[in-house]
């Protein structure tokens, strides 16, 4: 039997359809996560359903009492869909500041509408870790001019339906003015330039140093 839901996430993220449970299942089925770490989460701990340790970090006053309550554990565990203790760290801290954890140990970085989380968290993801960005804010061709990542994927999302492609990369992150990509203008403005094919999220793996 499902849990009651913490008001907050079912306001923001099950009352708009927006849960985006099988965006999560999706990364689990194609890559070998178990532990991921969500800069700017807010309280969107639907990565908690799929992945057995997740680690949540953001600055909203709201956030420290949504996470300590006893009633998210219970909610958390009666959603899961794995076999393990469910295991749940937040941080209510800035991630472009130090975060209390071991760099190199995270299996997923999640970067969605919060910045520059592949500039100031890629340090945490483990060499062959998935970092999943979309063009919010820029972050996704950040990571994509970035040396210690390497484009593997694209998701696509139709509704609550999410599909993943390997294939045709190279027809993306092509800027629709045909110059290359201006990093910096992307740091100062924080917006994605306009792209001729787009997709909701990209996939990128940490290469080795």
């Amino acid at each position: 039997m499902t849990a009651s839901a913490p008001r907050l996430y079912r306001t923001f993220f099950m009352d708009k359809s927006d849960e985006r449970l099988e965006l999560f299942r999706l990364l689990k089925d194609r890559f070998d996560i178990c532990k991921g770490l969500y800069p700017g989460s807010f309280v969107h701990i639907t990565p908690s359903f799929v992945f057995p340790e997740m680690v949540y970090a953001d600055t909203n006053s709201r956030c420290p009492r949504f996470f300590a309550s006893t009633e998210l554990a219970d909610f958390i565990d009666s959603r899961k869909e794995y076999s393990e203790p469910s295991v749940v760290r937040f941080h209510h801290v800035d991630f472009t500041a130090a975060l209390p954890e071991e760099e190199h140990s995270f299996d997923l970085l999640i970067s969605l509408y919060a910045g520059f989380v592949s500039q100031y968290c890629g340090r945490y993801l483990k060499t062959g870790g998935v970092l999943v960005a979309n063009n919010s804010h820029g972050d996704a061709p950040l990571a994509f001019l970035d040396p210690s990542f390497e484009l593997t994927g694209l998701v696509k999302r139709r509704g609550s339906y999410f599909s993943f492609s390997d294939q045709n990369l190279k027809d993306y992150f092509i800027a629709k003015n045909g110059l290359p990509i201006d990093k910096e203008n992307i740091i100062r403005s924080m917006t994605s330039p306009g792209f001729t094919k787009t997709a909701y999220a990209y996939v990128f793996c940490k290469k080795a140093p």
